[in-house]
């Protein structure tokens, strides 16, 4: 077993994916999408480095990741492996590139007609380092929802090293929804991403993290002319844990629109972080860009790193950013309680009604009852 560092990839100094990784180097405590994450600590562990290989999977009910491999697909699926893979050169994130390199295939899904897919990731080793990419390609005029789930019950000091490339291409839609719930003992996770949304597509992302498992989570989001970006996210982090969301979204044509709203709820001493800049260039005439968090510290030890961010260069635009961070609002507790309301009741019915909010734009159905259920999990037992 050995720690993660460049031996773990064979040089190619002709490969610009290697080109990349190598004048951005091995993030640290100083990488400033890092500096509030720790990263070098999980680095620094000793893994067994576990490679993806092509497998032959079964016919099921959903996408199935176990360890990296494809073990199941559902009907009217396919999947291909591809290596080389045509990777964005231009990502700001040094892990997205090293998990590339690290990953001999790229497991690419083609999405053809409307349609919902369940993605579930299953990591059971422990003390792995488990590097592994996926894309998704969404075809014109074409609407898909995936739901994106983690399992990873006996993965103690493991790590996932882990990404999406998507392609959401002209007139299409994709919303995607994560739902991540994992506890201190469990493997922790770097996701590096990358959605280029074309010609009047539209990105619906919405990600909620829970628990007191060490997570975060990086996006660059490209628009293209008349793209579409709605991004919702929902942190309740506990014990000692530090997780969150960097997110990158580039305004690159005229007429994109993006809207950000950040919602994280902190217990013990968790350090939840919100990363978020929105980037509108010289050519990105007419953008609509907003952007919000708000953060609720249930304990005097929990700390929240948030940042918004807007850069502008043009002068033909809407935009506005902010951030709140603070406690639960008194006088909406003592309302409660002079209701006749036990005070931890009150908090929790405080707590819930703060982050349903954001559970309550997935809809009505299964996903947002299972979403629910993670939440409440995580918020009275742990």
């Amino acid at each position: 077993m050995a720690p993660v560092t460049l031996d773990l990839i064979t040089p190619e100094p002709h490969n610009p994916l290697f080109q990349r990784f190598e004048a951005l180097g091995l993030p640290g405590n100083k990488t400033e999408q890092y500096r509030h994450f720790a990263i070098k600590p999980l680095l620094g562990r000793s893994y067994t480095l576990r490679r993806v290989a092509e497998h032959a999977p079964e016919t099921g009910a959903r996408l199935v990741l176990e360890n990296g491999a494809v073990t199941e697909i559902p009907q009217g699926c396919s999947v291909t492996y591809v290596s080389p893979f045509a990777a964005d050169t231009g990502h700001y994130d040094a892990l997205y590139f090293l998990s590339h390199l690290m990953a001999p295939v790229v497991i690419c899904l083609e999405i053809t007609a409307d349609t919902f897919l369940e993605i579930r990731h299953i990591v059971n080793e422990t003390q792995t380092l488990l590097p592994y990419r996926l894309c998704i390609s969404v075809l014109p005029g074409i609407r898909a929802e995936v739901f994106e789930t983690f399992e990873t019950d006996g993965s103690d000091e493991s790590l996932l090293l882990y990404g999406i490339d998507a392609e959401v291409q002209a007139h299409a839609t994709l919303r995607w929804i994560r739902d991540e719930y994992g506890t201190a003992s469990e493997a922790a996770l770097v996701g590096t991403h990358r959605f280029d949304v074309g010609f009047n597509g539209a990105l619906e992302l919405k990600t909620f993290d829970f628990g007191s498992v060490q997570a975060l989570h990086l996006y660059k989001i490209d628009l293209d002319e008349y793209g579409w970006c709605d991004a919702n996210h929902l942190l309740m982090a506990s014990g000692e844990s530090r997780r969150g969301n960097v997110v990158r979204i580039n305004h690159n044509k005229p007429y994109a629109k993006c809207a950000q709203d950040a919602r994280t709820i902190l217990k013990d001493r968790a350090t939840g972080i919100f990363d978020g800049l929105v980037n509108v260039g010289e050519a990105a005439h007419y953008a609509s860009a907003h952007q919000n968090s708000k953060a609720v510290l249930l304990d005097a030890n929990a700390y929240m790193y948030a940042k918004p961010q807007l850069e502008i260069y043009t002068d033909e635009l809407e935009a506005s950013h902010g951030a709140t961070i603070g406690q639960l609002d008194e006088s909406a507790l003592f309302y409660l309680r002079s209701r006749g309301i036990a005070e931890d009741e009150a908090r929790k019915m405080l707590v819930l009604a703060f982050a349903d909010v954001l559970i309550d734009g997935v809809g009505e159905g299964e996903l947002a009852e299972r979403i629910h259920a993670d939440f409440e999990t995580a918020y009275f037992d742990e």
